[in-house]
């Protein structure tokens, strides 16, 4: 169903202002080189842009850059992502494509408009006809389509994201998103209030966008500005709605927000707008933490190769293991970044305890425990990478182990039962002690140990009596007697061999 008039504007008590101007006009106004953007812009028109172009002439629908593209274009950045809008409806497209040959993949956003047309087998163009939320319930939307782009424009979360572009270089502004964007002001379409509530995210959304295009930070909030203040009010009335938000899509926001600038304000904002308790973080998260790591990052260009993942400036925010397994309960992290966070939170401490220490002592350290878990996670060495960015001493320490990989163990369990005659079948928990201990006697020959030396009998003799030491402690535990057993047998069957 087509939506053809502005009552829907009126309805959600939105005035737009439209403002039309050639790029090289707007980009004035952004403090942008007006030629950079031109050509950046131009940059844009491969062939096969130029043949979907001619297409929608061709049928007599407009079509337009919408959005991101369109912002990053005024800010003197090539786009990576082409949004597409048009008059044309769904149907519309489908006939049009079909008509003029086109493959089109991927119908699963029809529903929502969107029409992605492959075009010379090479490049794909998602395409989507002007619409309005019709209904909404914070997560979803029904949606109307419409062929009017300012009641397009209304439904968008941020002013600055709301602006079209013509193919011909003509901006197309209906809520002053062109001069937000040169303030470095980000503001919500109409009332932050309504916006937010059509989909609980844009909450994280703002934050993202203010750390992207802002200069002001937020917090203390005597220095955020009026239109700020009234945002973050708006924030807080409505936090609680981001509960009913699926982990995953807020994971994706908040990473982003972690990764870009000002984390630490943002996060400290979202903390007093009572955000955070309803996106898996303490309540009251450890901003400060995060600001030291923050301060701590290496800033010589010989370092820039190394970057911290976001999961890194989480574990800055957490205090414990239980703050992280609530974390994870709520946002699903992926194994690799559950795996630096516990890394990260079980390290921290003695490694901080050590910055003071010299550099050969810090070396030691960061190379034991590359070392000695490497065996049971390839991916240590990045972890250690990353632990050291957090702790600042990357610049100091990183060149000195950055080369440095120790060898493979030279033992394994066969070897072990083979070599030292022991008898320990059903009881593999001894046999990975054992393996602990000889990690810890490779480590005291700061890895230059081999099989041989690993495994002769003076060795044996402490690694069994250490494992029987600490486990006839534990009265419960069956292991004492295995053990004790196990250096029996090999004592035993040594003795046969000397009556033979």
């Amino acid at each position: 169903m087509l939506h053809r008039c502005l009552s829907g504007l009126a309805k959600r008590s939105i005035i737009p202002r439209l403002v039309v101007m050639q790029l090289d006009e707007a980009t004035s106004a952004t403090s942008s080189s007006n030629t950079d953007v031109r050509d950046r812009f131009k940059s844009l028109f491969t062939p096969n842009l130029q043949q979907l172009s001619s297409i929608f002439a061709k049928h007599g629908f407009e079509l337009r850059l919408a959005g991101g593209a369109v912002r990053d274009l005024l800010m003197s950045k090539t786009p990576h992502d082409l949004d597409f809008a048009t008059t044309a409806t769904p149907e519309e497209m489908v006939s049009m494509f079909n008509a003029e040959g086109v493959r089109m993949i991927n119908s699963n956003g029809l529903a929502h408009g969107t029409v992605t047309a492959r075009i010379g087998d090479a490049e794909n163009f998602e395409v989507t006809t002007l619409r309005i939320d019709r209904v909404t319930d914070g997560r979803h939307a029904i949606v109307e389509f419409t062929r009017d782009w300012a009641l397009d424009a209304s439904r968008r979360d941020l002013t600055i994201n709301a602006m079209f572009l013509d193919l011909e270089g003509q901006l197309y502004d209906y809520f002053n998103g062109r001069n937000d964007l040169a303030t470095r002001r980000v503001r919500f379409v109409g009332d932050a209030g309504d916006r937010i509530r059509e989909d609980y995210l844009r909450i994280l959304r703002y934050f993202r966008f203010h750390g992207r295009i802002a200069e002001r930070r937020l917090m203390p909030s005597s220095v955020a500005d009026e239109a700020d203040k009234e945002t973050l009010a708006a924030v807080a009335q409505n936090a609680a709605g981001l509960g009913g938000i699926a982990g995953e899509r807020i994971w994706v926001e908040l990473k982003q927000i972690l990764a870009g600038r000002r984390p630490d304000d943002l996060i400290g904002a979202m903390a007093s707008c009572g955000v955070c308790a309803f996106i898996g973080l303490p309540a009251e998260p450890n901003v400060q933490e995060l600001s030291v790591v923050l301060n701590r990052l290496p800033l010589t260009p010989t370092m820039s190769e190394y970057r911290p993942v976001p999961a890194v400036f989480l574990a800055a925010l957490l205090r414990s293991n239980d703050e992280l397994e609530t974390a994870h309960a709520r946002l699903k992290f992926s194994n690799e970044e559950l795996g630096v966070l516990r890394f990260v939170l079980e390290h921290r401490g003695a490694a901080l305890a050590l910055v003071d220490n010299s550099v050969e002592e810090q070396r030691d350290f960061y190379q034991d425990l590359a070392a000695l878990t490497s065996g049971k996670d390839p991916r240590t060495k990045q972890r250690v990478v990353q632990l050291l960015l957090y702790t600042g001493q990357a610049a100091t320490i990183l060149p000195t182990i950055s080369q440095w990989w120790p060898p493979k163990f030279p033992v394994n369990g066969h070897s072990i039962l083979s070599n030292w005659r022991l008898s320990i079948a059903g009881k593999g928990p001894i046999l990975g002690q054992i393996i602990d201990l000889l990690r810890l006697e490779w480590r005291d020959s700061r890895y230059t140990a081999d099989e041989a030396t690993l495994l002769r009998e003076e060795v044996r003799v402490r690694v069994l009596t250490q494992l029987g030491q600490s486990t006839v402690k534990r009265s419960n535990d069956s292991f004492g007697d295995a053990t004790c057993g196990a250096i029996d047998r090999s004592d035993k069957t040594k003795k046969k061999i000397k009556n033979k």
